[in-house]
């Protein structure tokens, strides 16, 4: 189960949202504190996973409180309850990365549907954890005396969008499709590890497992083969094509180039 933490001065509201939202259809175990200062103290020993608080309370805020939470535990989903509807208090709740912020008086409906979001998101990022886990313990053993030995690693061929992964995995694919999407920007394995929720590490490991091929090598011989299209099939100058495949130095695009196809780009549109 979810542990949920409530938080809020008036006792009425909070008495009302710990008996009528219906917390074990949720898979949540709740605990109620009408005291910001000592919800802090709870929290501070606490392995928390939903935060529900107040915004306005006395000697410690709702803010406050969700910043000292979110320093232990950086997962945490927050939802702030209010009864002023003052956009200072949003910015700040959109700056702490809030699941929802939800005026009072309080509709039960509004704070369930916003409960079960924060559990499908608590749900997902469970799930991922434990594939993560999984995989990278299947890598582990595989370095391992006696285990399974890895399969030999395949010669990779011109990187293609519609290049399928040798085990059809629907991840891997999307980052083939998020690579080809972005060819003319900067790419980085942390920046796509944080753009699909995983680790850099595990989604290095997990890509040149589906690929053969790692994820920067993969990313410039995207770029280089894209290249070689828009030599064959356009006008553009070479130095506009450096720029549209993610190159920003001539110099360093050429060489590239040419270590890679043994012909530099003009060579290469001569030939074409």
């Amino acid at each position: 189960m979810y542990n949920v933490l409530l938080v809020d001065d008036e006792d009425l509201d909070l008495e009302a949202l710990r008996r009528f939202i219906p917390w074990e259809r949720l898979d949540m175990r709740v605990v109620a504190m009408n005291s910001a200062v000592a919800a802090a103290k709870y929290v501070a020993e606490a392995d928390l996973d939903v935060l529900v608080t107040d915004i306005r309370m006395p000697r410690m805020s709702g803010l406050e409180l969700a910043k000292l939470a979110q320093e232990r535990n950086k997962s945490l989903r927050i939802l702030f309850i209010s009864g002023y509807e003052d956009f200072s208090y949003a910015k700040q709740a959109l700056s702490l990365n809030a699941c929802s912020y939800i005026l009072k008086p309080v509709n039960d409906e509004e704070v369930f549907e916003a409960l079960g979001k924060a559990k499908e998101s608590l749900d997902d990022e469970r799930e991922r954890k434990r594939t993560e886990q999984a995989y990278l313990e299947l890598i582990r053993r595989r370095g391992e005396p006696d285990s399974v030995p890895p399969p030999s690693e395949p010669q990779p061929g011109p990187p293609d969008s519609d290049r399928k992964p040798k085990k059809n995995s629907k991840l891997a694919q999307e980052i083939i499709d998020y690579i080809h999407a972005r060819l003319g920007e900067v790419i980085t394995l942390r920046n796509a590890a944080n753009a699909f929720s995983y680790t850099p590490n595990y989604l290095g490991l997990m890509f040149r497992e589906e690929t053969g091929i790692s994820f920067t090598d993969y990313v410039i011989q995207a770029r280089l083969t894209k290249a070689q299209e828009l030599l064959r099939d356009t006008n553009l100058k070479i130095y506009e094509i450096a720029d549209r495949v993610g190159y920003r130095n001539l110099n360093y695009f050429s060489k590239q180039f040419k270590d890679s196809f043994g012909l530099s780009p003009l060579e290469f549109r001569r030939q074409s």
